[in-house]
Formats: C-alpha cells, structure tokens, sequence
C-alpha cells in the first residue's frame, strides 16, 4: 500500500502542481516549460489510468479513478488555455480541447480579482469598473459563463472536465452574483446612475486624455530608441574596429576613418535634437495630465455636497480610481522625461569621445608600420581564458557564499539554493554572425554571463517574488576578435552602456534591483571607470536607483564601483577575479630563465612560451610585468603575434 501511495504522490505532482497556478501565472512561464509540462501531463495520466490502476487495482474506487483522470485532462487545458489566451496553440495541442472549453478557462480568469474579495467589497468593485455600473453584468452575460448548463450540454466539450472547471471556480462565481445582487437591492440602480452621471462623464473625459497621451508617446519614441539602440550605436562599433584595424596596420585609410567619424558626429547632434524635441513633448504631455487631474479634483470636490452619502461614496469611488491612474501615467511621463535626459547626456559624453578620437587618430598612427604597441593586446585565445577562468571563479563564489547583501540586508543562503535560480547565457548567436563560414566559434570568447535570483517566497512557497539579480558578464568586443584575432583597447562607456541600457529597463519595468558585474579582459577606459566609481553620495550607479554596477579588469584583478552604494560594496568579493599570481610567478621565472638570461634571444613571442605549458592571459600578465620592469617592450606582430621585445 505504501509502494501504492508513493507511485500516485509521484504521478500527481505535476498536476497538482498546475491546479495551484493562475493562467496568468502560467502565461508567464516560457513556451518550452509550458509544453514539457503539457507532455508531462500526458505521460502522467497514461500512466495512472494503464499502469497505476493496473498495479494497484483495489487503491482508488472506479468513481475516484475518473475524478482523477479528469483532473490530468483539466490540467491539460489550463495550460492549452494558456496558449490560447496568449495567442494560439501549439501543433502538439491542436485537436486535444474544443474553443468552447479554452475559452470557458479564459472567461473564468478574468474574474480572479473577486477571489480575495467579500461580497460586499464585490459590491464597491462594481461601482468602480470603468465607470459602469452595469458592466459586470454585461461581461458576464456576454460570455458563456452565465449560463453552463448550455456548455455542459455541448457534445463536444468533455463533461467531466468541465465539471472540474466549475467546481474550480463555484465560490468566484457565486460571489459575482451575490455581490452585484447586493449592490442593486442596497443603492437602486437607475437612481445611482443617474446621481453619479457628472462623474462617469469625467472620468471618461479623462481615459480618453489618458489613452492619447499614451498613444502618442509611444509613436513618438518608439522609432528613436530604436535608431538609437540600432543605427548609432552599430556605427560607432564599426568606427572602432576601423580605428583598431589602422593602428594594427590592417585595412582601411585615414580618410574613410576621418569621414566616419564625421558622419557619426552628425548623427549624434541630430539625435540631440530630436531628444530636446522629445524631452519638451512629453513635458506638454505631462501638463495635458496635469490639467485633467485639476478637473477630476474640481468635480470631486462638488461630489462632496451631495445629499446621499451613498451618492458622495459612488462618484468618490469612480473619481479615486482614475485620479490614481492619472498620478500614476504622470509619474511614468516623469520617468521618460528622466530617461531622455540620460540618453542626452550620454549622447553628449559619446561627441566628446569622437572628438577626443579625432585628436588622436594621427598620433595612434604616427609610428605604425608592421607591429602594433602589443602592452594592451589581449589575443582571442587569451580572452576566452580569462572568460572562462573568471566565470568559473564567480560560480564558485555563488555557491560558497553564505549571504547575499539586498538592498533590505543581508539574506542567508541555505545549501541549493541556486539549484533553480540560477542560468547561464551567452552572445554566441553574434559571434556566429561575424565569423567567417568554417570558422570554429570555440576559439573565440563567447561574453558569457552568469545569472543568479534572490526571491521571496509567497503563499506557502507556491509563488516567487524576484527580489535581487546577481549577474556577471564578460564583455570582450567580438567585432574587434573577429576581425583581427585580437583586442588592444580597453572597454569603454559606449560598450557599459550597450549592456547596462537594457539592464536599468528591465530593472525598473519589473521593480527589483540589479547588482550587475562587467567584467573587460582589456580593462576600462578612465572614462568608464569614473562613470561608475565617481556616482554620488546617495548610494547606486548615477544611471539607475535599481542598478548596483561593479566594473573588473581581468588583467589586474582592480574592481571598480561606487563605495557609497552598499549592496556593491558588501557583495564585492563576489566578483573578485581568479588568483593567478603563482602561476603568473611561475611563468615569469621561467621567461627569464630561458629567453631573457640568454645572450643570443633577443625577443619571445606569446606563443613559443604558451608551447612551454603555460595559459596565454597567464602570459600576458607575465609580459605586462616584465615590461612594467623595464625587461623589454611589447608588440603585436602579424606574422608572430604578441611579441616581448628583449632589451
């Protein structure tokens, strides 16, 4: 019996675990868990109804065993019903359920606000929807639910399933009715409407001002932060890489550089302008709001005065809710206005630097012939080392780590607790994109990123509410590996900007806070490192509330962040590099040993001793150290690659 009961513990865990979800919870899982659980389900039920009762024939009565397979088949459809609310079914799910049954699980869904509700709060919702006093029952007769006996009596609707489904939802539906019920038989319905008509008339005066300001900042900024994410910032990687090709003696002129940069300059002041033009339009916006939030108020104030007091709480109730829609769009305004003032000032930041490249375009040039100073060049096979030594180091870190600092204090972090927060992402599919055909993307570092969530728990664990990302990332730029086999300038604020843009969107859309580590195998610009160690006294990056930014130099092992923010501060062992100085140590003595105490070599190249068993960023450390030493000098030659110049 006990063998009996463990089987069906194991077989039930999915589904019950599914008839615990919301649609919307569902909705939020991606497509592939969503279809493993469809087939999960599936072989779930198979199981039960041919193995289980087979094995364990006298455990469950027949009534039971069907009860039980239609709860499998209901737990199928909540989660076809997700699809179909979302868009369509998968192939795989197509023939399984009939319209009528997903959208009866749709129709259901959209009165789950009532669960938390009595019946007489019900009652107060009712005046409230959208200034309709009627439209509960117009939405609720106007869909299949009113009347179920009609859907059970369908002979393509799987009875037993639907049966489940009603059951599911009997106290959501009997509250419906019972709270409108009460509502009409308390206030009089057609005096009510009449008493808060001023009202309903002013808040749909202001949903419509509402809905025009929404549309028309959307088509505003739509096609802008496109061009700007897009056009602007693709130009200027490609002037980079042109600029890296010159000063490694590779293709290109200075001429087709100079108009490069020319070009992008001019691109940048346009969207200067345009950004001006955008910031004063959504300030009109935000004063459109400001003036129907005034007339909400004036008319609010006259309700005050009516006679009934269930008068003066009817259009109160109708009156709250959109001046609460109001303050909340006039804050969202507030925001983009906040957000466009950044994107110009990094705007502003970005034509300084290509003036600042301008200026020192004929110096990078000046000496180049054959060899390219070789101090900061980090080859390809260098890079991916040291993605995959720090990455490694940062897992490690992870898992080690007894505490995490949030922005609420510390939390402790019980053994496992990454098993299912944690994920791994990589920029592969780019890298794909600008590697020759034939070429083997394994050689190249791939801007590996590591992910990790910190969560609340909520009602008894069944839910997760993303309280704090931790996240490392590598930023190696791949056009300039790619192109040349190696990188010799450091990260600068165009390259933080392209991964923390995205990073501060999501954080304040989702409202968590991001601590995010970026980690350069060529280090930071001075630029890069002030924007993020130089922020302010009130705690995070200058560029988010939400985002904590910790900048790493794979090559030093130097983190860079702002001391005044905390959760950087206390978490950035974290993101500390692996140690390599005894390997460095070790290298080192073995370059001088057998190149630098040799009479008759008067150079070694990264390679020769990489054949002699040693890692080629740990080489690359030991020739920055040499050099610092006034052993010898650095070049990037073509033919033999990173080359220490004996003196």
């Amino acid at each position: 019996m006990s063998d009996c009961k463990e089987q069906y513990r194991d077989l039930t865990h999915t589904k019950d675990r599914i008839l615990n979800e919301d649609l919307a919870a569902l909705e939020r899982m991606s497509e592939r868990a969503r279809i493993e659980r469809y087939n999960e389900l599936k072989a779930d039920e198979e199981s039960f109804v041919f193995e289980f009762t087979a094995e364990c024939p006298d455990f469950f009565t027949g009534a039971e065993e069907d009860r039980i397979r239609s709860e499998f088949r209901l737990a199928r459809l909540l989660v076809a019903a997700s699809f179909y609310d979302d868009g369509g079914l998968p192939a795989a799910m197509e023939g399984d359920f009939v319209e009528a049954e997903l959208q009866a699980v749709v129709d259901f869904d959209r009165y789950k606000q009532f669960d938390a509700l009595s019946e007489e709060q019900i009652a107060t919702r009712v005046r409230r929807m959208e200034g309709e006093v009627y439209e509960l029952v117009t939405e609720y007769t106007a869909t299949q639910l009113d009347n179920l006996d009609d859907l059970l009596d369908d002979p393509d609707v799987q009875r037993d399933v639907m049966e489940r489904l009603i059951e599911r939802y009997e106290d959501r539906r009997e509250k419906i009715r019972r709270g409108f019920f009460v509502y009409v038989e308390d206030q009089g319905l057609v005096h009510t409407v009449e008493a808060i008509e001023e009202a309903i008339t002013a808040v749909e005066s202001a949903e419509a001002e509402r809905e025009r300001v929404r549309n028309e900042l959307e088509s505003e900024l739509t096609d802008l932060y496109d061009r700007l994410e897009g056009e602007l910032r693709d130009e200027f990687r490609e002037l980079e890489a042109d600029l890296l090709d010159l000063q490694a003696g590779g293709g290109g002129s200075h001429s087709s550089v100079e108009a490069r940069i020319e070009r992008c300059a001019d691109q940048r002041e346009t969207a200067m302008d345009e950004l001006t033009a955008r910031i004063d339009l959504t300030k009109d916006l935000q004063t459109d709001l400001e003036a129907q939030v005034s007339n909400l108020q004036s008319v609010r104030e006259e309700t005050e005065e009516a006679a009934r007091e269930a008068v003066r709480e009817e259009a109160s109730a109708l009156l709250d809710d959109e001046l609460s829609e109001l303050h909340e769009q006039h804050d969202r305004l507030e925001a983009e206005v906040h957000r466009l003032e950044r994107e110009r000032e990094q705007l502003a930041a970005a034509n300084e630097r290509l003036d600042e490249k301008r200026a020192d375009l004929e110096a990078s040039l000046g000496g180049a012939d054959d060899a390219a100073d070789g101090d900061d060049v980090v080859t390809t096979s260098m890079a991916r080392l040291f993605e995959m030594d720090y990455l490694g180091r940062f897992d490690i870190s992870m898992h080690e780590a007894a505490t995490v600092h949030t922005p609420d204090g510390a939390r402790e972090i019980p053994d496992g607790y990454w098993e299912d927060r944690s994920e791994r992402r990589t920029d592969r599919a780019r890298l794909l994109d600008l590697l020759p055909d034939g070429e083997d993307p394994e050689r190249y570092p791939h801007n590996r990123c590591a992910r990790y969530e910190v969560t609340d728990e909520r009602y008894l664990g069944l839910s997760r509410d993303l309280e704090l990302v931790v996240e490392a990332q590598v930023v190696s730029n791949l056009d300039a590996h790619a192109r040349n086999g190696f990188d010799a300038a450091p990260a600068d604020v165009d390259r933080l900007l392209d991964v923390v843009n995205p990073v501060v969107y999501e954080a304040e859309r989702e409202g968590y806070h991001y601590l995010l580590a970026l980690a350069s195998p060529t280090g930071w610009s001075e630029r890069a490192r002030q924007q993020v160690a130089g922020a302010g006294d009130d705690g995070g990056s200058r560029f988010s509330r939400h985002l904590s930014l910790c900048l790493v130099d794979l090559q030093t092992g130097d983190l860079y962040y702002d001391a005044n923010d905390p959760v950087v501060a206390d978490n950035a062992a974290l993101f500390e590099p692996p140690v390599v100085a005894e390997r460095v140590a070790a290298c080192t003595d073995h370059v001088r040993e057998a190149y630098v105490d040799d009479v008759t070599t008067d150079s070694v190249t990264l390679d020769e001793v990489r054949e002699d068993g040693f890692d080629p960023h740990v080489v690359k450390q030991s020739f920055n150290d040499l050099a610092a030493e006034g052993v010898g000098e650095q070049f990037y030659l073509d033919e033999f690659g990173l080359t220490l110049d004996l003196e």
